[in-house]
């Protein structure tokens, strides 16, 4: 791993989703932080700098919104994928222009291809 990776929070309540984006994301340029909720997305952005956040809006916790927003308050300029089953066109507007929308189902090459994009 390189000595200033990219680092990336995924946050995921769904195990086997969070196991797949870890692994799919994972590269000796990127770090994954995986939580499965907004408690552990909130200690995961104060302990440490993250690079892009990628969360799922509905959280056992909360709402994914909610950690977006309170990371873009810390960092304007950080890129946030929004995640969810429903179209996320107008909620990621309303995040503002670091935000993108990625409906579920997608294809792990369609993440891949916005992760990489973002990671420029």
């Amino acid at each position: 791993m390189t000595a200033n990776p990219f680092v990336i929070l995924c946050v995921e309540d769904n195990d086997y989703l969070r196991l797949s984006f870890a692994e799919l994301l994972a590269s000796a340029k990127r770090r994954i932080v995986c939580v499965a909720d907004g408690a552990g997305a909130r200690e995961a952005l104060r302990e440490q700098k993250v690079n892009l956040l990628m969360t799922d809006i509905n959280l056992p916790d909360g709402s994914g919104l909610d950690v977006a927003r309170e990371a873009l308050r810390q960092n304007p300029t950080l890129p946030v994928i929004v995640c969810s089953g429903h179209d996320l066109r107008g909620v990621a507007e309303s995040l503002g222009p670091t935000a993108h929308p990625l409906r579920k189902p997608f294809e792990l090459d369609e993440l891949e291809e916005l992760v990489e994009r973002l990671a420029r």
